[in-house]
């Protein structure tokens, strides 16, 4: 038997935060009970410690995003003929393939930059050399950026994907005890957040979830925790989730009637209406050699 001194060994996690300087989990060595006490202890401390660390790293890769916006649209000369155009991450895909149809078509020079929207918005202002803005509607009128107009582009889905080696059949399924960690972007700064709080807050599922929500900031962060399962589902766009379909178990489209339509439009910023290199390629935007393009991403 041990001494009564030795009773009570503590294990202290220490965990930087600001609201409070440690974490502390007791392990106790006395019978069966606090056996069990310690596996049950360590579990909720461990899973505290990892929710934790994926936050500090989401934080460093919003830090980095910045810090490189602000490089290329400050730092960088920009080049004869050459505009900027800033995209949600969720749509990366299809506008890379959109410029280089027609830096192939023109010989001219298009430069994207991508991230959440609420970063893009910040940086567009800042620098004053983004031309172009690709983005939810939503997110546009709100900015508080001067647009002179805007050229539609599609419809947004939001879906609920899940990674390989397991199978849902319904968003109404995520409660369950299987699902123990679900991602989604920023409400706050990201288009498809926004949708998937307000498809949560619906119905009484944030109520049923919130614990396992992880947040991220933009959809291809929440993608890359489903491909190396870390988390069991995301909720993403449909645009991503057709480019990742092989990596991914599956996805199930949301219902649309339960968040705001997404509309995804280019804003044209007021200062380059009347430049003719913007002209040229928002010309392109409305013919009819983009339409195979924004279909495969489920954007028609």
């Amino acid at each position: 038997m041990p001494s009564r001194k030795d009773k009570h060994v503590k294990l202290t996690l220490s965990v930087n935060d600001r609201r409070r300087k440690k974490s502390e989990c007791s392990f106790f060595f006395t019978n069966r009970y606090y056996q069990k006490e310690i596996t049950t202890t360590f579990s909720t401390a461990k899973n505290a410690l990892n929710v934790r660390l994926q936050q500090q790293k989401t934080m460093v890769k919003n830090i980095t995003t910045a810090v490189v916006l602000i490089t290329l649209l400050l730092g960088r000369t920009v080049v004869a003929g050459e505009i900027t155009i800033a995209s949600g991450a969720g749509y990366k895909q299809p506008l890379l393939e959109i410029i280089a149809l027609y830096e192939k078509k023109s010989g001219k020079r298009i430069t994207p930059v991508f991230g959440n929207m609420s970063h893009l918005i910040s940086q567009a202002a800042l620098s004053g050399k983004v031309s172009l803005i690709l983005g939810d509607r939503k997110f546009l009128d709100r900015s508080g950026l001067d647009f002179s107009s805007f050229h539609h582009m599609g419809h947004g889905r939001l879906v609920l994907a899940y990674r390989k080696g397991i199978a849902l059949e319904s968003v109404l399924d995520i409660p369950g005890d299987s699902i123990t960690r679900i991602g989604m972007p920023d409400s706050a700064k990201a288009i498809y957040g926004l949708a998937a709080a307000e498809s949560l807050n619906s119905s009484t599922m944030m109520k049923k979830v919130h614990k396992k929500l992880l947040i991220f900031s933009t959809v291809p962060q929440v993608s890359a925790y489903l491909i190396t399962g870390e988390i069991d589902v995301g909720f993403i766009n449909l645009t991503d989730a057709l480019w990742l379909k092989e990596k991914i178990g599956g996805y199930i489209t949301v219902n649309e009637k339960t968040y705001t339509p997404v509309t995804i439009e280019v804003g044209v910023l007021r200062g380059f209406e009347n430049d003719p290199e913007t002209t040229a390629f928002t010309s392109f935007l409305k013919t009819e050699t983009l339409h195979p393009i924004l279909s495969k991403y489920g954007m028609k």
